[in-house]
């Protein structure tokens, strides 16, 4: 066996005998072990090892943190094959290549269709030894174009060593580092050099993109799914239009498709070697070029599809860790300068002017509502329409609406500051068209708003999501206590005739839509009898509300409650309940399902355990986890077709206690416990506690 370390300075070899006394020496052909001493470096450091011509392991190791800035690294001899010098160009596109072919053959078609009539831009591709056969040949045949170089390393040495041979091998003109696993539209790196050319100090140029952490849309900061060729060129094209000539100030630009000027990569020298293979070198490129007087930009009118880790896989969060505690100690202000970056949110604008166009002409549902649990109904309500259907989200104080996609999808970034963005906001909603307005919050929504989206243009309906269609306040004041109306009074203790304001807005084709069996039943209670033909249940895609399971058993002895709503009525309640179940029983363990206003403060009674959020998907397997004998559902007020409730009805075996709007109208297992909604705190703990004793 041999080991070689190569360095700047260049290469050690050194010979490893077998070892027959090692304690693996049984197990294995050869077996020894070895302790070595790296040669001084400034630079990253390849370690191979090898049994006789088979190469065993390898290694990048990159550069100590104490050397300063950073090099373009050395060891040319004897690792660097060129199929021929690289002419003078104005733009070099530099692709590393190593793993997915399918990425790459996708990338190069697009690459070569995009950049085929320009003269003045080459492409240089870099095989950094590549395993896959049939990447080495693909790299061969479009290395005969006359504007593209290949470059092959003997061994791999990662992106950065990769680039920066790249690099030295284009003395003049700029430079793209481009992802082997992006879709690029045609003509692209004209238009990323006309974004880096439109001010002297701009340094470094990145496109936006499904995958590009803050350049990414339609969720910013997120790995979007990979849209398909003609899509992306669809979003550029629609980019191109709208963001004309437009570039955004950004901390740092993104690898995946970078373009970096002369001047700038004059004044920086390349990636650095101070880190391991992959992440954040890009970052450090950048936050040198600012550290040079250099700015790092989005050009908002280009846009590259980017499937990201398909190099790293498992070991992209590794590497992210690794990387980033050395970019840290570079450079310690980074960190909360991105985070500023992020809540600002920059890019918001340009992002929306593309979701503007994309939704455009589109006839849509548009679900109204306000903030809070509502907001959860009118979500699930929207995701799951017969047809595509936008949420308009408006915020406590009616002074924001932001118009968002139930899912991923676009749109997510188009937000209106009211009344400022009154007439954007009437603009858009023309340019949709949107065929009906499903209002899901009546409490918090301002009649007159939705007179004025409705006026000429819309079909109107109500989704029943709480009490707001009869209580100004969704049936809870802040001390949690219910409106008369909801429980039978004649008049609403909060602003008087709620319900006909809502009912004058109906016309002929309106519907009351109730999402669940309960809403049904609570509809039909509460509305006027010339109109109870006009409810209709529309819940999952059955029609029909969940069923309880056949089979429900208590599987433990604690008992669950799971909070809906953040107000301080229901926080109040839920205390109110944990202290008088304790009292009654001191021995029981309370196991609390989710997030409350104040968690430590519930703990703080004793016995009393708070899992923090949970998803809909989670739910089961924390019910189990804690062994629940019973579970409650603390919500006192009306919410019908909540994901959550829904979810505990169907998936949570388990016998259930549950406020029932529906007065005796739906079917509950015999061992679960409707409890009448009028009950305060102090009672609702006595039936659970009673509850508690029986045996199943």
């Amino acid at each position: 066996m041999s080991l070689r370390i190569e360095t700047d300075a260049g290469a050690v070899s050194h010979s490893i005998k077998s070892d027959p006394q090692h304690a693996l020496a049984a197990k294995a052909e050869h077996a020894a072990s070895f302790s070595v001493v790296f040669p001084p470096s400034t630079t990253r450091r390849v370690v191979s090892l090898k049994l006789g011509r088979r190469a065993l392991a390898q290694s990048v190791f990159p550069a100590p943190l104490a050397t300063g800035r950073a090099t373009h690294g050395a060891m040319d001899k004897g690792n660097l094959i060129s199929r021929t010098r690289s002419p003078s160009a104005d733009i070099t596109i530099i692709v590393p290549i190593y793993d997915d072919f399918e990425a790459t053959r996708r990338c190069l078609e697009c690459l070569m269709q995009s950049v085929h009539d320009h003269d003045r831009t080459m492409v240089v591709l870099v095989d950094d030894a590549t395993p896959d056969e049939r990447i080495a040949a693909l790299l061969d045949s479009f290395a005969t174009a006359p504007n593209v170089h290949l470059i092959r390393n003997a061994h791999n040495l990662g992106f950065i060593g990769a680039v920066n041979r790249a690099l030295r091998a284009t003395p003049c003109g700029d430079v793209i580092l481009l992802n082997a696993d992006t879709i690029v539209p045609k003509g692209f790196a004209l238009r990323l050099s006309e974004a880096a050319h439109a001010a002297a100090d701009i340094g470094t140029v990145t496109p936006l993109s499904n995958n590009g952490e803050a350049t990414s849309l339609p969720l910013a900061f997120t790995a979007n799914p990979l849209p398909s060729i003609e899509e992306v060129a669809r979003l550029d094209a629609i980019a191109a239009r709208v963001n004309a000539g437009r570039v955004v100030d950004m901390p740092d630009g993104i690898g995946f498709s970078l373009y970096i000027t002369r001047q700038c990569l004059d004044a920086v020298g390349g990636l650095s070697d101070h880190y391991h293979r992959g992440y954040l070198e890009d970052v450090d490129l950048c936050l040198r070029a600012r550290q040079h007087g250099f700015r790092n930009v989005c050009a908002t009118s280009v846009y590259v599809g980017h499937a990201g880790s398909a190099s790293f896989k498992a070991e992209k969060r590794a590497l992210v860790v690794l990387n980033l505690a050395r970019l840290r100690l570079r450079f310690p202000d980074y960190r909360s300068e991105s985070a500023t970056f992020k809540a600002l949110d920059p890019l918001k604008s340009s992002r929306g002017a593309i979701e503007r166009e994309l939704i455009a002409g589109q006839p849509k549902t548009i679900v109204l509502s306000g903030p809070g649990a509502a907001a959860d109904v009118a979500e699930h309500f929207a995701g799951h329409a017969v047809e595509p259907a936008l949420l308009a989200l408006s915020n406590k104080n009616g002074t924001t609406l932001a118009l968002r996609d139930p899912g991923d999808d676009f749109p997510q970034s188009l937000d209106f500051k009211l009344p400022a963005d009154q007439s954007a906001l009437t603009e858009t909603l023309a340019a949709i068209g949107p065929s009906r307005i499903v209002l899901a919050d009546p409490a918090n929504i301002p009649a007159a708003f939705v007179r004025n989206l409705i006026d000429g243009r819309a079909a109107f309906d109500l989704l029943v999501t709480d009490g707001g269609l009869l209580c100004s306040r969704g049936g809870l004041d802040e001390k949690g206590r219910l409106c008369p109306t909801l429980l039978g009074a004649e008049t609403c203790n909060c602003s008087g005739k709620t319900i006909e304001s809502w009912l004058d807005l109906l016309t002929r084709e309106s519907r009351l839509l109730a999402p669940d069996m309960a809403a049904e039943a609570f509809l039909r209670r509460h509305l006027p009898s010339n109109l109870v033909h006009r409810v209709r249940l529309v819940g999952r895609s059955d029609n029909c509300s969940p069923t309880r399971p056949k089979a429900v058993a208590s599987r433990g002895t604690a008992l669950g409650l799971l909070p809906i709503g953040h107000g301080t009525g229901d926080f109040g309640f839920l205390r109110g309940i944990v202290r008088s179940v304790r009292q009654g029983r001191p021995d029981a363990t309370i196991v609390i399902l989710g997030e409350t206003l104040d968690d430590l403060a519930l703990m703080a009674l004793g016995g009393v355990t708070v899992t923090g959020r949970i998803s809909v998907d989670e739910l089961r397997d924390v019910a189990a986890l804690h062994r629940l004998g019973r579970l409650l559902i603390a919500r006192r007020g009306p919410l019908f077709g909540h994901p959550i409730i829904e979810a505990v009805w169907s998936d949570v075996a388990v016998p259930l206690a549950f406020f029932d709007w529906s007065f005796g109208n739906i079917g509950a297992h015999e061992a679960d416990l409707p409890l009448a909604p009028a009950s305060d705190a102090a009672a609702t703990a006595r039936e659970l506690l009673d509850w508690m004793a029986r045996q199943w």
